[in-house]
């Protein structure tokens, strides 16, 4: 393993990407995070990989800082999806939820008006209170 795996040729800055830790996915949301700011160029490699060619815009922009943003931004997209993962089902919960007319957790809480405490929720929780 090289100890930079980026490669400089004038001001692109090249690396591959692999796709077994990184995912397709997650290299498309942050390639198009940047095209504001970057030129990029995304192209298949071996190995299930992806090489990426990335050059700033702007002549100011350092593409040393640029690149490296790059790839915290794929760790970031990376991390997203396997957060969304992990909670998707909770997340259809709540939004089938939103979504119907169907009362599911509280239904005393949907129909009061908004001056009423059917459930007391505004008196704090006995069992916390009495652990103080």
């Amino acid at each position: 393993m090289d100890a930079d795996p980026i490669k400089t040729v004038g001001r692109d800055r090249l690396a591959r990407i692999d796709l077994n830790v990184y995912g397709l996915e997650a290299v498309l949301k942050s390639a198009y995070r940047f095209t504001g700011k970057c030129f990029i160029h995304l192209q298949h490699a071996a190995e299930n990989g992806v090489e990426i060619r990335l050059r700033p815009k702007l002549a100011d922009e350092d593409p040393d800082a640029a690149i490296r943003e790059f790839f915290n931004d794929l760790l970031d997209q990376r991390l997203r999806s396997i957060v969304a993962a992990e909670t998707a089902e909770v997340r259809n919960l709540v939004m089938a939820h939103a979504l119907s007319q169907t009362s599911f957790i509280r239904p005393a809480l949907e129909t009061a008006e908004p001056t009423e405490d059917p459930e007391n929720v505004s008196l704090p929780d006995r069992r916390s209170a009495s652990a103080s």
